[in-house]
This record gives structure tokens, C-alpha cells and sequence, in this order.
């Protein structure tokens, strides 16, 4: 992961743990969003119907099944809990929110990209197929370093003080 990649994360733990602020949802791009332009932007450096290609589409189906599967469980923080309850509502009630990756954007889809060697190892993967994820997920965070501005978001907000007895009560 280049390190701007890895000094945004350090900067997004100190502004939810210790600013207690939040990233605004739902996010001005949603990760499902990001996605889908790192697919256009990476399509055409592959060969249709190559192995390659088929890696990076399931690479990038992976990570949407695994960000919608742990968000809620390992990649927020603590103070994060009560604003994930809030969106969990709305993608039951409310057809404009469908889901976690559609909702959360850049800042948790790094979280993941972070996690995912330990996830990964909790898996049956061969050698090679792990070595050849760790290749696409070098590509894929290239290529969001490269594009930091567009993604991330510029300001955290500070919630309520309603939000923050919340929390201490979760």
C-alpha cells in the first residue's frame, strides 16, 4: 500500500478514535462507485476474455462481497457503531440505500484492503492464487493513491452531542 494510502488511514483513525468525528454518509462516492471506475479505468489493459481479466473482475466482485460482509462486524470503530445502525435502518426502509458499499466509500474500503491479509489467511487459498490477489490489490491501490483527491473525503463532521451520548451508551 504506497504510504500516502497509509498515512490517509492513520489520519481516518485519528479523526473518528480521537477528533470523534465522522466520514458523511452516505459518501460523496460510494466504494461500489470506485470500484466500478477502477474497473473501466483497468479494463482495457486487459485482454478480453484473458485470465487476467477474469482475475481483476473477481478480484473486484471479492471485495464487494467482503466489504458488505464486514463492515459492520470489523471494520468500524467504536464510535462509528451508532451512525452504521442508522444506514442499516435506511437499507431496510429506504430504496435510495441498498447497502454497506453503496453507503461507505474510500476511507473503510482501505480498512479492508488492510485487513484482508489476515481474512485471506483464514481461507483455503492456494500459494499461487493468494500471490496473484496480492497483484491485483498492489494494482487497485496504485491506482487509489493516485486518486486520493476524488475519493477521499476532505472533511470529517462532528456529530451531535445526542450522536455522542449515543455512543456511550452503545
Amino acid at each position: 500500500m504506497p504510504d500516502h494510502l497509509k498515512a490517509a488511514l492513520v489520519d481516518d483513525w485519528e479523526n473518528v478514535t480521537k477528533n470523534q468525528q465522522l466520514v458523511p454518509l452516505p459518501h460523496k462516492v460510494p466504494a461500489e462507485t470506485l470500484l466500478d471506475d477502477y474497473l473501466a479505468f483497468e479494463r482495457p489493459h486487459r485482454e478480453e476474455g484473458s485470465a487476467s481479466l477474469d482475475i481483476l473482475e473477481e478480484t473486484v466482485a471479492g471485495l464487494r462481497e467482503y466489504f458488505n460482509k464486514c463492515l459492520g462486524r470489523i471494520l468500524l470503530y467504536r464510535f462509528e457503531r451508532p451512525q452504521y445502525i442508522e444506514m442499516h435502518e435506511l437499507w431496510e426502509t429506504d430504496d435510495k440505500y441498498k447497502s454497506p458499499i453503496e453507503t461507505y466509500g474510500a476511507e473503510h474500503l482501505c480498512r479492508l484492503l488492510v485487513t484482508l491479509p489476515e481474512l485471506i489467511s483464514q481461507t483455503n487459498m492456494d500459494q499461487q492464487s493468494v500471490n496473484r490477489l496480492r497483484d491485483e490489490l498492489a494494482k487497485l491501490t496504485a491506482w487509489l493513491g493516485k486518486n486520493m483527491v476524488k475519493y477521499f473525503v476532505s472533511e470529517y463532521e462532528t456529530p451531535n452531542s445526542e450522536y455522542s451520548e449515543k455512543v456511550r451508551g452503545v
